[in-house]
């Protein structure tokens, strides 16, 4: 029976995940798999290349070795265990799932804040200051994006969740509210 990409990228996310936090090192851990992810992300045929059999083993491990090449012991031999077991092709989905288990332990949320125009730093900061006080994070890390249509006021969305203050939506709900009096 073949376990499903998310069930493989919880089951080792968690693993390396202990050893990192074993090892006090869950930051640097994540530092390295960003990277990591990076390279897989830019090539995507090269997770397809390392799993299928268009390349020798020699080939694969020289590969293997230059994508290793810069990193810690750990990270080595997690990959070459991916490798070894044939999880090459879940590698971005396993680091995906590390970066929530660390969000989820350092209390960081990634939200996406929609607005009529740019916001400026302060703005921004402000935002993320005050949605990290209503959703009980540490830390905000905003995805800023402008849309005119929204007129003014701000959308938040996290989690599947959205939070609509903006002047559109206001507008929307007053005409509703006349419609029906």
């Amino acid at each position: 029976m073949s376990l499903d990409n998310l069930t493989i990228a919880n089951r080792y996310s968690k693993a390396l995940f202990e050893l990192a936090a074993e090892k006090d090192q869950t930051e640097a851990f994540l530092t390295e798999l960003k990277q990591l992810r990076q390279v897989f992300i830019d090539n995507p045929q090269l997770a397809e290349v390392l799993a299928g059999s268009l390349l020798t083993v020699d080939q694969k491990q020289t590969t293997l070795r230059t994508l290793t090449d810069q990193a810690s012991e750990y990270i080595k031999n997690f990959i070459q265990m991916l490798y070894d077991y044939g999880r090459m092709r879940n590698l971005v989905a396993i680091i995906d799932a590390f970066e929530q288990r660390y969000d989820d332990a350092q209390q960081i949320v990634h939200a996406e804040v929609t607005s009529a125009v740019k916001l400026s730093d302060e703005q921004a900061k402000a935002i993320a200051a005050a949605f990290a006080k209503r959703v009980g994070a540490k830390q905000v890390q905003l995805t800023q994006n402008v849309d005119p249509e929204i007129i003014g006021g701000v959308i938040v969305k996290s989690n599947n969740q959205t939070f609509d203050g903006s002047v559109a939506l206001q507008l929307m709900n007053l005409k509703r509210a006349l419609i029906n009096n």
